[in-house]
């Protein structure tokens, strides 16, 4: 489909976001894949945004705060990170995965055109660029 490369926070879970859109073409690396179950858990949302992004790839959260928390959105500027969250976060897994997919071509587009930084809440009507803190 492309060679956009996918990062999943622990927001998304381990299994069922990253499965169901690697089903659908997604190049997907969950955060317990890249770092194990127990680091995952412990991991800084700092670390991973630089990690990820300093991987080449976009970023996919649960956690749309990010944007509003001064160390993570100083993390997400200073990694020039290309962040897509989830605007609600009380959705299964399965309704997760298919919020992404609802907006694939919005979100690829983006990811494809735009650098980074920036963070864009996902919801049923559609992207939103969120405000950086600071």
């Amino acid at each position: 489909m492309t060679d956009l490369r996918f990062f999943s926070d622990r927001s998304l879970g381990d299994h069922e976001v990253p499965e169901a859109l690697r089903a659908a073409g997604w190049q997907v690396v969950s955060m317990r894949e890249r770092y194990g179950s127990v680091t995952a858990q412990a991991l800084a949302d700092i670390d991973w945004i630089r990690d990820a992004t300093g991987e080449g790839e976009v970023l996919l959260t649960g956690d749309k705060a990010i944007a509003k928390r001064p160390l993570e959105a100083r993390a997400v500027t200073a990694s020039a990170a290309r962040l897509f969250a989830l605007g609600k976060n009380q959705l299964t897994g399965l309704q997760k995965a298919q919020r992404f997919l609802d907006h694939e071509k919005m979100i690829f587009r983006r990811a494809s055109t735009q650098v980074g930084p920036y963070v864009v809440s996902i919801s049923e009507r559609g992207l939103e660029t969120l405000k950086l803190f600071g």
